[in-house]
């Protein structure tokens, strides 16, 4: 048994393009997928097979018609208990995706940010034929290229996601992971803040004034949830964003620096080489979005 979870990221997966950070698929687990955790949200519909899905530590039935969202971070894995694999739709997409012409609204910021309602819902069976057909107009979507192509596949993900919310709070499932011992603060809303505002001068001493706790706990909670320091963590989320920008804009580098919250572009270059072993205008020139062109492809799995 692994007893550390891996780390996944978005940009590990060479069909994902950074311009429209997205993957929609039919997966099959036929035995174990081992513990694991990413930077990304996932949101996923059993179709087929039994099996256990354990969050945090927390087991939890599957079925078909379980339906699942995670948050950046949560560390989990999946067991098999049918003969036949456990198959399963699944999205995969940046956080940013959600943020991009859309009003954060109540409801998208508690999805986002709350911890009251349960990851998962077993929904009735026409419910799990309303989300299924949302998950099969994706697939279509996302294998074509039409016009309307990255707008249609945003707001049907939006649109399922807020039936996906609507449907758990009528269910009344709460609680999938424990808040935080001794008393202290979820470290969740806070990661979700740096997520939100990562183009702010941030630093650690700041967010941990700003949530009332102490700088060192802020950086064990960071750490711990996240595998990476404060520090690290932050430029990971704006060279991210600076990736989609360099595929899919043609802004100069110095803007681009300062547009993802760099105070000057000798940082942002050395940074962004360190993290992505070449230079911002190498990754340009290797993942430039053609003109016309579709991103994204139906290849590859990823739970």
């Amino acid at each position: 048994m692994s007893l550390y979870p891996t780390n996944k990221h978005l940009t590990d997966y060479p069909w994902i393009h950074p311009s429209f950070p997205f993957h929609v698929s039919i997966n099959e687990v036929v035995r174990h997928f081992p513990p694991h955790r990413h930077d990304f949200l996932e949101f996923s519909l059993v179709i087929g097979g039994c099996g256990v899905e354990i969050i945090n530590g927390v087991r939890h039935s599957l079925k078909p018609g379980t339906a699942t969202f995670l948050l950046p971070y949560q560390v989990h894995e999946l067991y098999v208990e049918s003969y036949e694999p456990l198959r399963l739709y699944n999205c995969m997409f940046d956080m940013e995706l959600l943020y991009q012409s859309l009003e954060v609204g109540p409801g998208l910021k508690e999805l986002l940010t709350g911890e009251e309602l349960s990851a998962q819902v077993h929904l009735n069976e026409q419910q799990t034929a309303l989300l299924a057909g949302a998950f099969e107009d994706m697939l279509s979507e996302y294998a074509g290229g039409e016009v309307w192509r990255m707008t249609l596949l945003k707001l049907k993900l939006l649109e399922s996601l807020a039936r996906f919310d609507r449907m758990r709070r009528k269910a009344g499932e709460h609680q999938v992971w424990p808040p935080s011992g001794n008393g202290k603060k979820s470290v969740w809303p806070i990661i979700h803040h740096i997520h939100a505002h990562y183009r702010e001068p941030l630093t650690l001493s700041s967010v941990a004034e700003l949530f009332a706790i102490s700088s060192s706990y802020l950086s064990e909670e960071i750490k711990r949830h996240t595998g990476a320091g404060f520090v690290r963590f932050l430029h990971e989320i704006r060279i991210r964003h600076a990736c989609s920008l360099l595929s899919s804009t043609q802004m100069p580098g110095i803007d681009i620096a300062i547009e993802v919250g760099f105070g000057s572009f000798k940082s942002f270059s050395r940074i962004f080489r360190e993290l992505k072993a070449m230079t911002p205008g190498e990754y340009r020139k290797a993942h430039a979005f053609p003109p016309g062109g579709t991103v994204g492809g139906t290849t590859g799995d990823l739970i």
